[in-house]
């Protein structure tokens, strides 16, 4: 075989040519490793990429000092196996081999698959229960250093989205996975290095690097730091997730009411009730435990149970037996769900004034407005915070005002929120 002549039709693109010279000669002693890979590069860059691997590979075991084929059988395995696997359809075991040999045959880097198959895996892993710690040994496979951290830019339904670098997408895993396994030091330190490198976090990444450090601290007893530092988020993002925290820190010191407040706040905070239904139990055994409100756990054990049964997971035994174990009447869906809510306004808002206005203005989009409190001030909201009122202007409501801080603003602003219409109290 001319590999001369094959190498010289490979810098042209005569791919063909290369073909028709070695696509009728099987492969024998007489073949170099040059022409093992020329024949094997026309294969690749034709899309024969089946054929590609088999020619590569032969040439791996014919020459396993010649590493110029590790990158074309790697290639070959990605477009193969890796690009376009579905695991809701495809078994995933060849998808698995052929990471694990791209990761054997080839290095990170800007021109291998490398990075593309470790990520691919990382994609499938996440969608799996209980995989979190082998997510985390496939992330250990990159270096961050070697991560691009420039933003990308995508488009999704049509509009265009700028989404976090590989290397911040990276960091923001790893931390997670790091809580998960219980490496809280190194946690700390890793969300502290993002937090630091960063000039600017996408994803509201700022706000979880730093949740996951006060998360850190609670769990290693460090409550009074936590909590404060969980405070602080709640001024820039009210998150579920954080009023959650806040009430673990709170269960750590024995402050009932303050578990009661921001466990409540975490229910009437967004988020879908499925994310939170492990939560709902934890709440539940908290007020079982405290004594008084039996009636709220039973209702929060039966909202967990519903839901369960409503997304079609699995009722344990031991939540099915905490819902049979009280003997008061099983409310339906709406006197449950209003029961609920009025126990949440209450205990978020104890001791708090309750106030009363009329929505002014709607502001292009629906998605915020301002009401107007009767004789006073007026109030920024935000429809997400509408119980039972349509965005409508003239509509008569009751609210709660809180603090926020606006983006780039040192000092607190006031808006309305939790707002309800005021029929709700006068027919009470």
């Amino acid at each position: 075989m001319d590999s001369f002549a094959a190498r010289q039709a490979c810098r042209d693109g005569r791919y063909d040519e290369v073909l028709a010279m070695y696509g009728k000669a099987a492969p024998d002693r007489s073949w170099t490793c040059w022409d093992y890979y020329y024949y094997a590069y026309a294969l690749r860059k034709t899309k024969q990429y089946k054929k590609g691997r088999e020619i590569a590979r032969a040439g791996m075991i014919a020459f396993p000092d010649f590493i110029n084929l590790h990158g074309i059988y790697c290639w070959c395995l990605y477009y193969l196996y890796i690009q376009k696997f579905d695991e809701r359809t495809q078994a995933p075991e060849d998808f698995r081999r052929a990471v694990d040999a791209i990761l054997k045959y080839s290095q990170q880097g800007p021109y291998t698959p490398y990075a593309l198959a470790v990520w691919r895996m990382v994609d499938v892993l996440k969608n799996q229960p209980g995989q979190a710690g082998l997510m985390g040994s496939y992330l250990c496979r990159l270096d961050p250093d070697q991560l691009p951290d420039q933003e990308k830019t995508v488009t999704l339904k049509g509009r265009e989205r700028v989404i976090a670098s590989d290397r911040e997408r990276w960091y923001s895993l790893m931390s997670r996975i790091l809580v998960k396994e219980e490496k809280y030091d190194d946690c700390i330190t890793l969300c502290r290095q993002a937090l630091n490198y960063f000039p600017q976090l996408h994803h509201d990444n700022d706000i979880w690097f730093s949740y996951r450090i006060a998360l850190c601290l609670l769990r290693q007893g460090r409550v009074g730091e936590g909590r404060q530092r969980l405070e602080n988020l709640l001024k820039y993002k009210q998150h579920w997730i954080l009023f959650r925290g806040l009430f673990f820190a709170a269960q750590a010191e024995g402050d009932s009411a303050a578990m009661r407040r921001y466990g409540a706040s975490a229910f009437l905070a967004g988020g879908e009730f499925k994310a939170k239904v492990n939560f709902m139990v934890q709440f539940a055994q908290a007020l079982e435990n405290m004594g008084g409100y039996e009636k709220m756990a039973y209702f929060h054990y039966l909202l967990a149970k519903r839901v369960r049964m409503d997304q079609h997971w699995k009722v344990k035994a031991e939540l099915l037996a905490k819902t049979d174990s009280y003997a008061f009447p099983e409310p339906d869906r709406q006197e449950l769900m209003d029961g609920l809510h009025r126990f949440w306004m209450d205990e978020k808002h104890a001791g708090q004034t309750r106030h009363k206005g009329t929505i002014e203005k709607i502001l292009p989009g629906s998605k915020a407005g301002f009401l107007r409190e009767y004789g006073g001030n007026q109030y920024y909201f935000r429809t997400a915070s509408l119980y039972r009122v349509r965005p409508e202007e003239g509509e008569k409501v009751t609210f709660y005002v809180e603090d926020f801080f606006e983006t780039g603003k040192e000092k607190p602003a006031h808006r309305a929120v939790d707002i309800e219409p005021v029929l709700l109290y006068d027919k009470k």
